[in-house]
């Protein structure tokens, strides 16, 4: 025998007895955690019967044909740390389990596998804030006070892909609270969950397929598509830029209308601004969505104005 094949069996060896202690601290770990539930859920049975199903064969193979000892040892030891994992991930440790047969816990471990077994894919095309945004989907349905039919199939179609309940619509003329500025703040609510900036980005096309189901563009709908433009596009650029903004200001004229500045933008704190008293009611990017909020105010009888920042 040559020095090589001498030292290609002194490794064998040592590959050995290197996986012999591999497999028995991950036993040993495992042992001792054996009668905890979790620990024994956490197990993919599956996973274990397929992994002896592939070294039975192996180890058959180097017993009976090949006559090679160290992988013959080395496949016979991943073997019984297969059966390992299958009994403690049967649950046969578990308190709650004991007076079940091991048949028995071994099915219903594989049952609850195999409902699981979608969990990660799942999680995969299930999108950040999925209920965020079937909200805004079906803010931005009424914007125009019109849900076609159109949308309230592409709203239920992602609903049933992301298995969130869709909401309740009509197709036709509607009265719900949905204006451009409940729709600026759905969309707000969904970016503080930190979806991905691809997502976002997403969602701003799938707004303007929205826009265009009914085949007819409102006002309502192209002036908050604007503004909804400048927000996720700040949002996907991070702190890069320094993006032009209006400020929609309301100054009152009377301490009745201070009152009643406070009870529609409660926790908005009063300044000061030309020697007079002010009160923010939002920073926009699109000029003409800052003005229609800026109208909203002066409806109500407030003095108020745009300021560009």
């Amino acid at each position: 025998m040559s020095a090589f094949e001498r030292l290609i069996e002194v490794l064998l060896t040592i590959s050995v007895m290197t996986h012999v202690v591999g497999q028995y601290l991950v036993v040993n770990k495992l042992w001792s955690r054996r009668a905890v539930r979790e620990v024994s859920e956490s197990i993919s049975i599956w996973a274990a019967l397929l992994g002896l199903a592939t070294s039975v064969p192996f180890l058959l193979h180097f017993l009976l044909i090949e006559r090679d000892p160290a992988p013959a040892i080395r496949n016979a030891i991943s073997i019984g740390t297969g059966i390992v994992f299958v009994v403690v991930g049967s649950g046969l440790f578990v308190r709650q389990y004991r007076g079940r047969g091991f048949m028995r816990l071994v099915l219903g471990a594989l049952r609850l596998e195999g409902k699981e077994s979608a969990d990660l894919v799942k999680a995969l095309v299930q999108p950040t804030g999925a209920k965020q945004l079937i909200r805004i989907f079906e803010t931005m349905a009424a914007v125009d006070k019109h849900v076609d039919a159109r949308e309230i199939e592409m709203i239920e179609q992602f609903a049933r892909r992301w298995r969130v309940d869709p909401p309740s619509l009509r197709e036709g003329a509607t009265e719900a609270q949905s204006d451009i500025v409940a729709l600026r703040e759905s969309v707000v609510t969904y970016l503080e969950v930190s979806p991905p900036p691809e997502q976002a980005e997403e969602l701003l096309d799938v707004l303007h397929l929205f826009v265009q189901a009914d085949a007819h563009v409102s006002a309502e709908e192209e002036l908050v598509l604007e503004e909804l433009t400048g927000l996720i596009t700040q949002y996907v650029s991070g702190s890069d830029g320094d993006p032009k903004m209006y400020e929609v200001v309301i100054v009152p004229q009377s301490q009745e209308q201070t009152d009643a500045v406070r009870s529609l933008l409660p926790g908005v704190p009063s300044k000061s601004a030309r020697g007079g008293t002010v009160f923010s009611a939002g920073r926009f990017f699109s000029q003409r969505y800052a003005e229609a909020v800026c109208d909203k105010y002066i409806a109500l009888g407030l003095f108020t104005a745009t300021v560009d920042l």
